[in-house]
């Protein structure tokens, strides 16, 4: 249900009414969020948990844990040694054929000779349709946010930073589909803006959703950092024009 205006400039929606004034924040559209990963927790815990409406099964591989060390928000974050970890899960929930979506969260990278070293990734292997990737590029376009999607082209990203990004501290992205426009965004500006033609078929369940880690075109593609309030929503463009990166971690009401 979208949010309805009513007397007085409040919004409505599922039977409340949205102020404005809440003492926590209210997401409109937590009903289309497919995963949330705020990465809270006691540190060295691998239970990973997922705050979505539809909770899944998020599963830590190789070193993946909480830890208090970094975080944006809640204290803790979910570490990535850069060798062999990742969380991983499995849902329909990721199948986004040609609707729109958001993919956003927070990113505290390490710095590694690592190629491809991925946030989110959805194939272990490469060139293969219905892959989709978020990387940080070492190769063609050094230390920047590169996606590519190869449903729609198998030679070139789709999207690709124009910022260096910066080592040792947290960055927000954004990866945006709004009808035919896909957005890839850093820390709130908008650095690269396709128009989509064709339908693309990322199909995030091929054979899983990789946070963190895994290979990429033959190469190593395991993060070492520190990943936080991770938000996948499906259905919705969150971010269509420059945005505040938020300030808060993302709600769970």
């Amino acid at each position: 249900m979208s949010p309805t205006t009513i007397p007085g400039n409040l919004l409505l929606k599922n039977g409340m009414v949205i102020t404005g004034s809440e003492k926590n924040p209210v997401d409109l559209d937590r009903s289309n969020v497919s995963l949330l990963l705020h990465g809270d927790g006691a540190n060295g815990s691998t239970t990973i948990v997922d705050s979505s409406p539809s909770p899944k099964t998020v599963t830590a591989f190789g070193n993946a844990q909480i830890s208090t060390a970094q975080s944006k928000f809640g204290g803790a974050s979910i570490v990535f040694d850069g060798n062999g970890d990742s969380v991983q899960t499995t849902s329909t929930d990721f199948n986004f054929s040609t609707d729109n979506f958001t993919l956003e969260g927070w990113f505290y990278y390490l710095g590694s000779s690592i190629l491809y070293p991925a946030i989110i990734a959805n194939n272990p292997g490469g060139y293969t349709t219905g892959a989709a990737v978020l990387h940080i590029d070492h190769a063609s376009y050094p230390d920047k946010l590169s996606f590519w999607a190869f449903d729609y082209s198998n030679s070139a990203p789709i999207g690709v930073t124009t910022t260096t990004i910066v080592y040792d501290q947290w960055n927000h992205f954004a990866v945006v589909r709004s009808g035919t426009a896909l957005r890839l965004a850093y820390n709130g500006q908008i650095e690269a803006t396709t128009t989509i033609s064709a339908s693309l078929q990322f199909n995030f369940n091929l054979p899983s959703l990789r946070i963190g880690g895994g290979t990429w075109n033959g190469a190593n593609g395991d993060f070492p950092g520190y990943l936080d309030d991770l938000r996948i929503t499906k259905g919705i463009a969150r971010y269509t024009t420059n945005f505040t990166p938020p300030t808060a971690p993302f709600p769970d009401i």
